[in-house]
């Protein structure tokens, strides 16, 4: 496995965060009416870090090189960040050339790609791996998977935005920046259902997590609504 370093998502490499953010594809700008990363990469990132640089980077993260029509840009060896969640559960980042894929154990739970599937995660799950080891670094990675409902808004944001300050690259414009994050997550308080003999399910657009569309995956979700409710 081409494991990537410690160093590499440390909170001081703004070009590793710089990727992260580019995975909260549903970010929006409400009050201008704009996908947050036009703002983002046109008007606010050009003062904050060196493009050639980052470009180059997300060269090598992804091993862009390796694409190839053949394998559509899923590699063999991509370079992959693991971490674990606890003590029964591992988080699993691979990053190929045109997607970025999350699994909890073996089980896909999101993907960043022209396919997206996010939505996994309750912001409730959320909250409590960020007070495991590694919470603070959780917490970051796996927000571009949260759900957040209507009633959950006010305090998701306050907490987005306290820790968005936490990353150097963030810092100036973490109000803006989570005010348009959570645009992204929200979903409505419906979208959340506690299913007998399963566990939690989420109902929205794009989430690997609705049984009542995957119903292969079944089994899969009650595995981990088991260990995820142990955390």
């Amino acid at each position: 496995m081409n494991v990537i370093s410690e160093k590499e998502y440390s909170f001081s490499n703004a070009l590793f965060w710089n990727v992260m953010l580019h995975h909260h594809i549903q970010a929006f700008d409400e009050e201008r009416d704009v996908n947050f990363d036009e703002v983002w990469d046109e008007g606010l990132a050009p003062a904050l870090l060196d493009g050639k640089r980052y470009k180059e980077y997300w060269g090598w993260l992804s091993q862009i090189e390796l694409e190839t029509s053949e394998n559509q840009g899923e590699i063999e060896n991509p370079r992959t960040l693991t971490l674990p969640i606890g003590s029964d559960v591992t988080l699993t980042m691979e990053f190929h050339p045109c997607s970025t894929y999350y699994f909890l154990n073996d089980f896909v739970i999101g993907e960043v790609s022209g396919n997206f599937h996010l939505k996994y995660l309750t912001y409730p799950e959320l909250m409590r791996i960020a007070e495991l080891k590694y919470g603070d670094v959780l917490f970051h990675l796996l927000l571009p998977l949260c759900a957040i409902r209507e009633q959950e808004k006010e305090d998701a944001l306050n907490e987005i935005v306290q820790r968005l300050q936490q990353i150097p690259l963030f810092r100036e414009h973490s109000e803006y920046i989570g005010k348009c994050i959570l645009y992204g997550l929200s979903i409505p308080d419906s979208d959340i259902l506690d299913i007998p003999e399963i566990g939690i399910i989420c109902l929205s657009n794009h989430s690997y997590r609705n049984a009542l569309r995957y119903e292969d995956d079944k089994e899969d979700i009650k595995e981990l609504n088991i260990l995820l409710s142990k955390l």
